[in-house]
This record gives structure tokens, sequence and C-alpha cells, in this order.
């Protein structure tokens, strides 16, 4: 009698050792997981991200016969050019031991048709680059929205 229920028993063992096993190694994988893939994103305050368009900025140099750099971008959110929501300008000009940045973003939206868009809202940030030092004298923008246009 004892050797059936030892025999009946068996199966079960084996399917619930089974069981837990995996839990522990899916939970033990994802653990492992999860650490070597979320690498912590670095915060970076807004002068360290305008540094960095600065100098992309300046490396494309100005226009032939300009003694001034003037961009401009089209940023098209969802990757499709007949729905270019945002229109930025970089302008750098020097002045005197420093250069002056103003870039401009322009927000669009359609009205009637998504081909004709017109200008909803225009932000402006106006900075002073010297060396490795920017200083932001005007800023359009809020302390949320430089959040979201600074990720």
């Amino acid at each position: 009698m004892e050797r059936r229920e030892f025999l009946r028993n068996i199966p079960r063992g084996i399917i619930c050792g089974v069981a837990a096993a995996h839990v522990f190694i899916s939970n033990a994988w994802s653990s492992v997981y999860n650490v070597l893939t979320n690498t912590p994103q670095l915060k970076k305050n807004p002068e360290e991200i305008l540094k960095e368009m600065y100098k992309e900025v300046v490396e494309l140099g100005p226009y032939e016969n300009e003694d001034f750099i003037k961009r401009e971008f089209h940023i098209d959110l969802d990757s499709d050019e007949n729905n270019s929501e945002e229109h930025v300008v970089f302008l750098i000009q020097s002045v005197g031991d420093k250069e002056k940045m103003i870039i401009q973003v322009t927000y669009f939206e359609a009205k009637r048709t998504r081909i004709i868009k017109y200008a909803k809202d225009i932000k402006t940030i106006l900075c002073y680059v010297k060396g490795d030092k920017i200083e932001i004298k005007k800023c359009d923008y809020s302390e949320n929205d430089i959040k979201s246009l600074f990720p």
C-alpha cells in the first residue's frame, strides 16, 4: 500500500519540483536581464544639451559669403514628411568675445487639410556661448516645457 502511494506521489513531486524550478529560474533570469539591460539614464541639464546642439550646428558652418551660421530643421514626429509639426532655426553670430545663439521653434497645426499648416506657437531661446560655458539669457519655455524639449 505504501509503495502505491509513493508511486502515485512521484509524478506530483516531479511536477511541483519542475514548476518551482521554472519559477525560480525565470525570476532569476528576469532579475539578471533587468540589471544587464536597464542602464540608468543620465539626466542632463538644459545647458549641457544646448552645448551639444551648439557644437553640432557650428560643425555645419556658415553658408558661403555669410559671417553667421543659420541652420533650419523640420521635425516630423511620426516619420511622415507630410506631418512636419515643428520647425527649428538656429542662428549663431559672434558678438565680441562670445557667440550669441538664438534657437526658434515654431509649432504648426493643420486647420482643414494635412498639407497646409499654420504656425500655432513660436518659442525662442537666447543664449551666449563663451568657450565651454553657456548662459541662457531668455527662454520662452516653462520648466515643464523645458523637460519635454530636453528629455
